[in-house]
């Protein structure tokens, strides 16, 4: 159900022709899916800050010699650091999966002659590259290319 809000929260600067009425809370805005669903997104922004304040001071301590070097590496042994790191896959994973569900909605109606193909190939296609990047990258982090 929803609440009135303060009376005085939207009125214009000056009079206006007509009457308006007064601003109304809606009643189910915070215990809808859509919405929860949009503050998880932006406090993704958050753990995106944190992992690149890590990232940073890695990169510091790379700068500061091998000692501050190896001590960096090691703290990242800690499970706080382990968790924080999951955390951030999690909403890595989150947000790409959210981007490919809006990407085949974002497509023009035709890319030049042709049409673009249907959601679901465009989709797949997406995940299909995310999957052999990932795994890419994986083989060239353990040493298994370069």
């Amino acid at each position: 159900m929803a609440s009135p809000a303060h009376p005085d929260a939207m009125a214009p600067h000056a009079p206006g022709p007509t009457r308006t009425a007064a601003p109304q809370r809606p009643g189910t805005w915070p215990s809808q899916r859509r919405t929860r669903l949009y503050i998880l997104f932006g406090a993704t922004g958050l753990i995106y800050l944190l992992a690149g304040l890590v990232a940073l001071r890695v990169v510091w301590a790379m700068g500061a010699g091998p000692e501050a070097w190896d001590a960096a590496i090691a703290s990242l042994a800690n499970p706080l650091y382990i968790l924080f790191h999951a955390l951030s896959l999690a909403a890595v994973v989150f947000v790409g999966v959210r981007f490919f569900s809006l990407f085949p909605k974002a497509q023009p109606a035709f890319i030049g002659p042709l049409k673009p193909p249907p959601g679901p190939i465009i989709t797949a296609g997406l995940y299909a590259a995310w999957v052999g990047l990932t795994l890419v990258f994986g083989v060239i982090l353990a040493g298994g290319i370069f």
